[in-house]
């Protein structure tokens, strides 16, 4: 029996500690190689997570969203965006992280030569449904503005 534990235990020098153990990223900003459909699938899937540093990743340093009902906001203050959500929707109950989760379909229309599309953008969750209209480059996306269909859940969005 000790021969057996003896073959199972794993030698010191082999564990490493958890200070070299560091996640690796898959996507980085501003690489070079990245094509236009590989931003735009990272971003959406950083809305459809309610994600804010995997949206980040998919954008470039200069990248501007702009909800007209919450306000405009950059890269490093996304997490901003979804804590007014969070707030002004937890008037009706308590919200978790998945319901402020955007789905993106699309595109729906194209403009500039296929660098400005626009994508039904939709919270079930909180029933908001829109448009986005995003400028995407290969470094990253650029800018994100939303416009919201008219509904019950405008108003609470508005913070009325």
């Amino acid at each position: 029996m000790a021969a057996m534990l003896q073959a199972l235990t794993i030698p010191r020098k082999q564990i490493l500690p958890f200070a070299i153990l560091r996640p690796t990223r898959v996507w980085q900003r501003g690489t070079p190689s990245r094509t236009e459909a590989e931003v735009i699938t990272l971003y959406f899937a950083g809305w459809s997570e309610a994600d804010p540093r995997k949206i980040a990743d998919a954008t470039t340093g200069e990248y501007s969203f702009e909800d007209p009902l919450v306000g405009r906001f950059s890269k490093h203050s996304l997490p901003e965006y979804f804590e007014v959500l969070r707030a002004r929707f937890a008037l009706s109950g308590p919200v978790a992280r998945k319901d402020l989760a955007f789905v993106l379909r699309g595109p729906i229309e194209s403009f500039g030569g296929g660098r400005t599309e626009q994508y039904c953008r939709e919270a079930p969750s909180l029933g908001l449904t829109g448009v986005a209209t995003i400028a995407v480059t290969p470094k990253g996306i650029f800018a994100d503005t939303v416009s919201y269909d008219l509904n019950m859940a405008c108003e609470t969005l508005r913070g009325k």
